[in-house]
């Protein structure tokens, strides 16, 4: 006889409490393994920023969008914000992508370094620890995207914005994050203030691809001249002001008049031949100057073919530059000798994929003669280049300084770091090349990792040297033998992905910098607000389970997909199928997974055979049940679910005579997981992933659909929502009725499949949202610079059928519309859906009246990126659904930002009844049900 009994009344669920597991995580030792996706990074930047229409990035759009933010902030609407106030939640170990260090020239310890989205940080205590400059946070449309810094004689401190390097244009490094300048600051140490030197008229349209301030590649100074470096030629210009009776500079003092002082860049024949990329100038006032790439077209059958220009003057009078073409060149970097104005060397990359190096050359009479250092075709002496030299990237990377008291000693960065020494050598093809970091934590000694991608040097005559790379910053004090992390407090971290578990812990994919996740020094982490690399690569879409100790997911570029529990390696999990359409490198850059799970799930189609046989059922020590045996009502059953062997609890709601011979009762596991992937052939589910007990995970394709961007799974686990990158919504239906027991043939039969959303925002649906109550009610945000809606709400989800009338936009009208910009993320409240928080390209937005209002012109949008952080990029925004009895941050707001790590907004916390000793709330009850029979 057999009988099947109802769910659980009472489940097992542990808390990852730091306190209950000392394990240590073990990261591997490869921290970085060159080139990490770089063209893959700048086609998924643009995907996601571009106009679809057009492919590009209209940077005028760009421009206007700053502007309504500044306008903005001088208004309050008080009826639209969440009051959410935002803490920083870390990593504070961990860097970013750094184009910019300069170390004060009266003060040492005193440092500044700028992010490519994380805007400026100052260091006072030689980069022991860092701090945001506090101006450049808030409401005042800042531009984070920081490119190079400078300190002109009488100690003021400018910085351009906006890099050329960083795929501005889809040229000029092609791995680029897309982030558009808007010209030159200054920064006042003394009042702590931003304030503009040189910007775009706000008049509009007021920025282009051709603009002056679009990218600011390079900034110098001579005397308190200033020089730049502009997408159209260098300029200098004089300030108006001088220093007050003590010496110190006067504020505020203008800089006007710029001038162009090369004569020929009107023969130049495209818009690439303009841009500036390098300046240097030596002691004695001549300087070196580098432009390109230019382009020559094809021509009777010849190959286009590209170039570059090096002009050389003794001052910056106008008909002073000489010039010289560098054939085949796209980008050079220049460094002159500070102890010998005479030297000066230059780097060439070329143009086939990123940029492999040509050659370095140096110069010891100021450019009238040149000698190849290293030589094209050298083996594998490149800086641009992987362990393995394939991978070239010099486009992208680029740094190079001189010692200051030797003008033979040279450091040249790139993926790769490498040192020169010409007095090793007979003439300077007889110098010595040694390669002096290593792109891996456990080769080549103690303190000799350098992240990869090195893009400035700041050499300083003590011996002191700064990198700033794609990890942050690096410092040597003995001149480059051995080096040193320096990034606590330095937190401009370009996550694509983040979420939280249930006790606090936050794990996110990181460009560039693997999947971190933060403990709060639980495992490892040695900082307050420290992380683990647990995943290398460039990190991307994350998930945690709350089964058992917990789980976290962590996926990297191009498929790769990997689990773990606390303290534990990370492991791959696919099946033999999905391990196979990696291995074929068809997978696209990022890699789109989405977790859903339910421990109290009522509807569960899996069940528990408890066996009572001759030998008994050992229900607990003391107690066996034999055949004949009576169960009352009320007793206790324990049994283990299939996932994890996690113990269970069952009370029998009525007296039970088992068989006399043999019984099985048959007990629902309510512990159920659901957890999807997008591959290059359509998007997979298993029900396996939480299953770390299972022989083999089983992975059944759901959909076709392979231009997923987005999963969203409904509350009950039955629906899964998909967003593409052509503006399309999928809902796919019926999961609940399927298990891993079932054949492909029956999942394919077995699911409901539609489109029920198609041609939004003209972009790519990168954002979706659930409300945690009603699954009819869905957010969708989408990306691209476009003049159309970036934000839709769907009231009927689960019944659509067609694409006509489907989504409504939410964009607003008026003073409370929402910028037109791309939205990336979405999170409907746990406790009223009015409440919606968006995360965009410039920061936090939210709305509290996202579905009551009558249309969606009156949905009215808030800024709420002033309360404790900045206009930053926010990728992922989530909430804590999980109830205050079963987590430790119930209703907690959680960011990804993509240059300044990770936050988190408690305003909107829940506390269950439960906790007060009452009833279950009845949005608990919806979710527990404590007698549920099956008979």
């Amino acid at each position: 006889g057999s009988l099947a009994l109802g769910c659980v009344i009472g489940g097992t669920f542990f808390k990852m409490n730091s306190q209950d597991d000392q394990a240590v995580y073990a990261p591997r030792s490869i921290h970085n393994g060159g080139l990490r996706g770089i063209a893959g990074y700048a086609e998924y930047m643009r995907m996601l920023k571009a106009d679809p229409s057009t492919g590009e990035i209209d940077v005028d759009l760009v421009q206007q969008t700053r502007n309504t933010i500044i306008s903005r902030s001088k208004l309050t609407n008080k009826k639209a914000s969440l009051g959410l106030n935002w803490n920083q939640a870390g990593p504070d170990n961990v860097g970013g992508r750094t184009r910019a260090v300069l170390v004060d020239k009266d003060n040492s310890n005193i440092v500044y370094a700028g992010s490519v989205a994380g805007g400026l940080f100052v260091s006072t205590d030689g980069t022991l620890s860092w701090t945001p400059v506090a101006s450049m946070q808030g409401t005042a449309g800042e531009n984070l995207a920081i490119s190079c810094i400078t300190q002109t004689d009488n100690g003021r401190i400018f910085f351009g914005t906006g890099s050329s390097f960083d795929g501005l244009f889809g040229f000029n490094g092609d791995g680029g994050s897309q982030f558009i300048g808007n010209g030159v600051y200054e920064y006042v140490p003394s009042t702590g203030s931003v304030i503009s030197v040189v910007t775009n008229s706000t008049a509009l349209p007021n920025n282009d691809e051709g603009s002056t301030w679009t990218a600011t590649n390079a900034i110098a100074h001579k005397g308190n001249r200033l020089y730049l470096g502009t997408r159209t030629g260098m300029v200098w210009a004089d300030a108006t002001g001088t220093n007050d009776v003590n010496g110190n500079p006067t504020y505020p003092t203008s800089y006007a008049g710029w001038t162009n002082p090369i004569e020929d860049l009107s023969q130049l024949n495209n818009l690439e031949e303009l841009t500036c990329q390098d300046i240097d100038i030596a002691s004695d006032g001549s300087m070196v100057v580098c432009f390109g790439p230019g382009i020559r077209p094809n021509v009777n059958g010849d190959p286009t073919s590209y170039y570059a220009k090096l002009y050389t003057s003794l001052d910056d009078s106008f008909g002073s530059f000489s010039d010289r073409e560098m054939t085949n060149a796209a980008r050079l970097g220049v460094a002159i000798a500070p102890s010998n104005p005479n030297v000066y060397y230059v780097i060439q990359s070329d143009n086939s994929g990123n940029g492999f190096m040509i050659d370095i050359q140096i110069t010891l009479d100021k450019g009238l003669s040149w000698d190849t250092i290293i030589p094209d075709g050298s083996p594998c002496i490149d800086p641009f280049v992987q362990n393995d030299c394939t991978g070239g990237q010099g486009k992208y990377d680029m740094a190079i300084a001189v010692d200051p008291n030797d003008w033979g000693r040279l450091i040249v960065g790139g993926v790769q770091l490498y040192e020169f020494n010409y007095n090793l050598g007979s003439d300077p093809i007889g110098g010595s090349w040694v390669k002096t970091a290593s792109l891996n934590d456990g080769l080549g000694g103690q303190g000799l990792y350098v992240h990869a991608d090195k893009h400035t040097i700041f050499w300083g005559a003590n011996g002191t040297v700064y990198i700033g790379h794609d990890g942050g910053i690096s410092k040597s004090i003995d001149n480059g033998v051995s080096w040193q992390a320096r990034n606590y407090g330095y937190n401009v971290t370009t996550f694509f992905d983040a979420t939280m578990a249930a006790n606090g812990f936050i794990v996110g994919g990181a460009q560039d910098n693997g999947t971190q996740l933060q403990t709060f020094g639980a495992f490892g982490s040695q900082t307050p607000l420290g992380t683990v690399e647990i995943l290398t690569g460039d990190g991307f879409d994350v998930a945690f389970s709350s089964f058992g100790s917990g789980i976290v997911y962590a996926t990297s570029q191009y498929g790769n997909l990997n689990r773990s529990t606390p303290g534990g390696a990370m492991a791959p999990f696919y099946d033999n199928n999905l391990s196979g359409l990696v291995s074929a490198g068809n997978e696209k850059f990022h890699t789109v997974i989405e977790n859903w799970e339910n421990r109290y799930d009522t509807t569960s189609i899996d069940s528990i055979n408890v066996i009572i046989d001759s030998t008994g059922f050992t229900n607990a020590p003391g107690d066996t049940i034999f055949p004949g045996d009576t169960i009352f009502a009320g007793e206790i059953i324990n049994y283990t679910s299939l996932t994890n062997a996690i113990d269970l609890t069952y009370a029998v709601p009525f007296d039970y005579i088992t068989d006399t011979i043999k019984d099985t009762i048959r007990i629902i596991d309510p512990l159920q997981n659901r957890f999807v992937v997008r591959m290059s052939d359509g998007c997979y589910l298993t029900k396996d992933a939480a299953r770390l007990n299972a022989i083999q995970n089983k992975w059944f394709k759901i959909s076709d659909e392979s231009r997923v961007e987005n999963f969203e799974f409904s509350p009950d686990g039955n629906h899964l929502f998909l967003g593409t990158d052509n503006g399309k919504v999928f809902r796919i239906s019926g999961l609940s009725s399927l298990n891993r027991d079932n054949t492909q043939a029956e999942w394919d039969a077995g699911l409901s499949k539609l489109q029920i959303g198609g041609g939004l925002g003209s972009g790519s649906v990168v954002g979706l949202a659930i409300d945690p109550n009603d699954a009819n009610n869905l957010i969708v945000t989408a990306g691209g610079y476009t003049a159309s809606a970036h934000v839709y709400r769907c009231t009927n989800a689960l019944t659509a059928f067609n694409t006509v009338g489907t989504f409504e936009e939410i964009q607003g009208v008026g003073g409370t519309a929402l910028p037109f910009m791309p939205v990336y993320d979405a999170e409907i409240d746990y406790t009223d859906n009015d409440k919606v928080i968006i995360g965009t390209e410039w920061g936090v937005w939210t709305t509290d009246n996202a579905f009551s209002a009558l249309t969606g012109a009156a949905v009215e949008w808030t800024d709420a990126s002033g309360n404790g952080m900045t206009h930053v990029p926010v990728f992922a925004v989530e909430q804590q659904h999980l109830p205050s009895w079963m987590s430790t941050n119930s209703g907690y707001i959680y960011l990804g930002t993509h240059g300044r790590g990770f936050y988190y907004a408690s305003d909107l916390s829940v506390v269950s009844v439960e906790e007060e000793g009452s009833d279950l709330t009845s949005k608990e009850k919806s979710r527990f049900v404590s007698n549920l029979n099956i008979s």
